[in-house]
């Protein structure tokens, strides 16, 4: 991963013609449109420097070269002394902390000599910029930064127009990206393979670490130095090749602490002019299809028999206010191919989950096709929302971040995801909306949950999975020519995947004819008591046949024979599953009872005409 981020800041220095100190001032630190910046005026005449003024000007991006502001990973100081300001107070003994913390320039006149005059001036200067920062607005505030200007010979210089603080960047900036730990040894770089001085690098990603993989192979953190030796050349390209990511392709991924980056890695080790363009042009752009979806337009351009780069995605979560962030998971080597074929299945199921039979579950009010109603402008946001829904971090179910994302970065590199794990996440989110007797909710999980199942198992992802017989492939129920019979068929056939086994079917169908059965309840008493029968969604084979009888009793009562239909249906997959043999688990019982409850609505005649043929 380091060789692909290497290779993306390289093209982008040469390309862009950077200097060091291009990379490493900090750019973004105030808004154009919004920003100021508070400049505090030494003159100097000869030998002597004198406190003048301080005065505001707008914040010019042109300047950032100018003003030399970055930060220090301690967060104490920066490493010029030009800060961003949250109060006046803090920036100030920032700045005067600034000159201690370099003690070692000291005999640099001009740095002497503004310490003496700054400190000496401390309350002075603290009553201008405070009378100066109070006329702001609250977003200038927000988005202002604190310097100094030197004024010679009626002439007013930033910091950027003196090379000793050009000096002192680059120096302590470099200084930012070595491990401290570790000393500079004579060595061949890992990532260019030239000889000179090397070192362990820690920066730019404080995500690197010596125990994950992708990042070098067999690293022991006390030879780390030796197995992951870097240039100082190459520590800049890292940098630059962050600052592209940071820029380009790091995307938001449920919540403020999580995030990923998606970076090309060209195959050919040339970095591909065309496909940077593309991806610089989405900068800031309203989109609908996302980044990673874009390897369509991606595709035409490269004729599939010769893809040049693979992707890799990198699953990190914010630490220590933001700047820094730990690897949760890296997925790497996924060719382009795979990414459009993630889209192809995943738009191929709206048709599957469309808005009319979705008005039939979740009632008249739904609108669009369930891809739609995920959340995220992206769609590997809508696929991340639908495997997020059944892995959430919970206080009522628990907390599934690992789960989450290896589910996520298995669906990634193609690797099988055990149906167990999916299942008992299914049941176990259906089982808490049911308790809570959130039926709406309960509904739109289990229709969720068949849409990741049917997706998964297009992908050829599924571990675990069983297969009919060779018996029961061939062995067809004769149904009735009634409407909802078709509509079952259609429906087991168009979902093959999922209902593949009798025992499947039948306990499916019970859970549709219970829906049926509460429906009838609820128009006649307004409650639904038989739900209490259904032991909290937690089934097994035993329950299910015991079941059957009290349903088909208590339709009777409510004079519903019209489902007898229904009920011989049940009866015969029933028989049919015991001639096999049951393979189901009680969370696979319990789920797919629940989906047959849940989505039941799908096969419902109207209710015209239901009363025909209970009067018929």
């Amino acid at each position: 991963m380091l060789k692909a981020v290497r290779e993306l800041g390289e093209y982008v220095i040469k390309d862009e013609g950077l200097e060091p100190l291009d990379i490493l001032v900090e750019q973004g630190v105030g808004k154009p449109e919004v920003g100021k910046v508070i400049c505090i005026v030494f003159e100097r005449d000869g030998e002597k420097i004198i406190y003048k003024h301080s005065h505001i000007e707008d914040y010019d991006l042109s300047k950032v070269g100018k003003y030399l502001y970055r930060d220090h990973p301690s967060h104490r100081f920066r490493i010029t002394p030009t800060d961003k300001i949250s109060t006046i107070e803090k920036s100030l003994e920032r700045m005067l902390y600034w000159f201690k913390k370099f003690k070692k320039y000291e005999d640099v006149p001009l740095i002497s000599l503004l310490e003496d005059e700054f400190s000496k001036n401390k309350e002075n200067i603290e009553i201008d910029i405070s009378e100066k920062y109070g006329t702001l607005e609250d977003n200038q505030k927000n988005n202002s930064i604190l310097t100094i200007k030197i004024s010679e010979n009626g002439k007013e210089k930033y910091l950027g127009d003196f090379d000793i603080f050009k000096e002192i960047l680059k120096e302590e900036g470099m200084n930012e990206f070595w491990s401290p730990e570790v000393p500079k040894k004579e060595g061949k770089c890992y990532l260019c393979g030239k000889e000179g001085e090397v070192c362990r690098p820690r920066e730019p990603f404080s995500f690197y670490t010596v125990d994950k993989r992708g990042f070098a192979s067999d690293l022991l953190s006390e030879n780390s130095w030796k197995q992951l030796p870097a240039c100082s050349d190459c520590v800049l390209f890292l940098v630059e090749g962050r600052n592209f990511l940071d820029k380009y392709l790091k995307n938001r991924f449920y919540g403020q602490q999580l995030f990923y980056y998606v970076i090309p890695s060209f195959i050919f080790g040339k970095v591909e002019e065309e496909i940077i363009e593309y991806i610089k042009f989405y900068e800031g752009k309203e989109y609908t299809k996302g980044l990673v979806e874009e390897e369509y337009d991606f595709l035409e351009k490269i004729k599939e028999e010769k893809e040049v780069f693979n992707l890799i995605f990198v699953f990190c979560k914010f630490k220590q206010g933001g700047k820094n962030f730990d690897i949760l998971k890296y997925v790497e080597d996924v060719p382009p191919s795979w990414i459009r074929k993630l889209y192809d299945v995943f738009t191929d199921l709206t048709s599957t989950f469309g808005e009319k039979t979705l008005k039939k579950i979740l009632g008249d009010k739904w609108t669009g096709d369930l891809r739609d109603n995920l959340k995220g402008s992206k769609k590997i946001d809508k696929i991340g929302n639908l495997v997020r829904t059944f892995f959430p971090t919970s206080k009522e179910t628990g907390m599934y971040d690992k789960y989450f994302l290896d589910v996520i970065g298995d669906i990634l590199a193609q690797r099988h995801i055990g149906k167990d794990l999916l299942i008992n996440a299914f049941i176990r989110e259906i089982r808490n909306r049911h308790a809570k007797q959130k039926g709406w909710e309960e509904k739109l999980l289990s229709t969720k949950s068949l849409y990741l199942l049917t997706f998964i198992t297009e992908l050829g992802l599924i571990k675990g999975g069983d297969k009919m017989s060779e018996q029961i492939g061939e062995e067809r129920i004769n149904l009735e020519p009634r409407k909802e019979a078709v509509l079952i068929e259609d429906f087991f056939t168009q979902f093959e995947h999922a209902f593949n086994t009798a025992d499947k079917k039948a306990v499916f169908l019970e859970g549709v004819l219970v829906r049926f059965l509460l429906d009838i309840q609820y128009r006649d008493r307004k409650t639904t008591p038989f739900r209490s029968k259904l032991h909290g969604l937690k089934l097994d084979e035993g329950k299910i046949k015991k079941l059957l009888p009290e349903i088909t009793e208590k339709l009777r009562e409510y004079k519903a024979g019209y489902y007898h239909w229904l009920e011989e249906l049940i009866s015969k997959y029933l028989l049919m599953a015991d001639n096999n043999g049951w393979h189901l688990s009680k969370d696979e019982i319990s789920y797919y009872f629940a989906l047959g409850l849940n989505l039941g609505g799908i096969f419902k005649v109207k209710e015209k005409e239901e009363e025909g043929k209970r009067n018929g």
